[in-house]
């Protein structure tokens, strides 16, 4: 019989890529600028994204003060 083996391949603190993202604020909306911001940090936009892993991005916010305020 020839079956294919496929194995979940988690993300450990030896694997994991951590990069530097910068992010301008500039005329964005403080609610959803914060949640893509929650997700980079956690590393949700990542392939190999572990939830027990720290993979997330290291973030640096520039013109926070141009940043939108609503509601």
């Amino acid at each position: 019989m020839n079956t294919l083996s496929y194995k979940t391949v988690s993300a450990n603190s030896a694997t994991v890529n951590k990069e530097w993202v910068l992010v301008d604020a500039d005329g964005q909306t403080l609610g959803r600028l914060a949640s893509k911001i929650a997700k980079l940090i956690r590393g949700k936009y990542k392939p190999n994204y572990t939830p027990h892993v720290d993979c997330g991005d290291n973030v640096v916010i520039i013109n926070a003060e141009k940043i939108v305020l609503t509601g």
